[in-house]
């Protein structure tokens, strides 16, 4: 009798150790909870974010910059979890940029990139007419999602930038009155408005784009060589660009941050990963929310606003000429009751 209880005890001990040991081991994925991950994925044992985990902080972007230690195709590609809709294990019916970032795709990212959306009459974008082959048309990504052919440098391999960036870049990221180093060009610690700053300046700067202008500027009155007029080609001569501040400075008349292209460019759209139209579109992505018009049919040329202080509403430029509008540099440089032609 004590023998049968013994083995009947043991085989109950058992039992529970290896109920026990399934529930400890389980889940057996890093997050069970989703089918693929996103740069926000907390794992279900350790609770760490994705975006923090290995080599991922200094590797930034999902498309490029892989290492053995990153960890990034689980965000778009799922082994054993795919979508039956998808193709190569996406999300996505489609493979191309499209397939994730377009309005309206069942998407891997809610974030989208707004040059996609309705060919609107009368309402052109210097970088997209609503087609989706626009992205790769214009010498700026390149049409491949793992990042070959793009940039040496990792902050624009993130983006896909086409490699023709490297020219300009890497000869200002030489140079220590540019204000940024080769080594934050490929991922060291940098400032979020700052990286904005130089990743889109230099992207619009290559050589066949707007290389007869100077953006954004890190370093007050840092100059480079350009060339003096349109069309490309002929003499250079040197010019810098607005200076890009992470806050206001009143005592400049200076009443908002111009922290990144978008403090100028400030068309808003709720669906884009900036939050912003630029450099994309000049028409809201249709359903989002945006401060400028209705979303999907209010153009903003440039993707700008202007208005007589920084308190006031903006309204959309929408033609070539109000470029030229004090107002699109009185919404900065003007509050209520001081600034430009009052105070200063």
């Amino acid at each position: 009798m004590k023998k049968t209880f013994l083995v009947v005890a043991l085989a109950v001990a058992l039992t529970f150790a290896l109920a026990t040991t399934a529930f400890a081991t389980s889940p057996k994925t890093w997050n069970s909870l989703e089918d693929y991950y996103s740069w926000g994925s907390a794992s279900t044992v350790s609770g760490a974010l994705l975006s923090s985990l290995g080599a991922n902080p200094t590797n930034p972007g999902v498309h490029a910059n892989y290492q053995a230690t990153t960890a990034k195709c689980g965000i778009c590609h799922s082994v054993h979890r795919a979508a039956a809709t998808g193709v190569k294990l996406l999300k996505a019916s489609t493979a191309s940029c499209t397939g994730c970032h377009k309005a309206g795709a069942t998407t891997v990212t809610n974030l989208l990139v707004g040059w996609q959306g309705p060919v609107v009459s009368g309402l052109g974008r210097p970088h997209g007419a609503g087609q989706d082959a626009n992205c790769t048309a214009r010498a700026c990504h390149i049409n491949n999602p793992h990042g070959v052919g793009t940039s040496t440098y990792a902050i624009f391999r993130a983006k896909l930038i086409f490699n023709g960036v490297d020219a300009v870049v890497g000869p200002a990221s030489a140079n220590p009155a540019s204000g940024f180093t080769t080594a934050q060009l490929n991922g060291a610690a940098m400032g979020a408005f700052e990286k904005d700053a130089v990743v889109a300046g230099y992207t619009c700067n290559q050589i066949g784009c707007h290389d007869a202008t100077m953006l954004t500027v890190l370093n007050r009155n840092y100059a480079e060589q350009r060339d003096q007029m349109y069309p490309h080609g002929g003499p250079t001569v040197a010019k810098t660009g607005h200076l890009s501040v992470a806050g206001a400075r009143e005592a400049s008349a200076s009443y908002s941050p111009v922290a990144g292209c978008v403090s100028c460019h400030d068309q808003r759209d709720s669906m884009t990963t900036s939050g912003f139209t630029f450099p994309h579109a000049q028409v809201a992505t249709p359903g989002s929310t945006t401060n400028m018009g209705t979303a999907g049919t209010t153009r903003a040329f440039l993707w700008m606003g202007y208005a007589a202080n920084n308190a006031t509403a903006l309204t959309a430029l929408t033609d070539h000429d109000m470029k030229a509008y004090d107002g699109t540099c009185l919404k900065c440089h003007r509050n209520t009751v001081s600034g430009i032609g009052i105070s200063k």
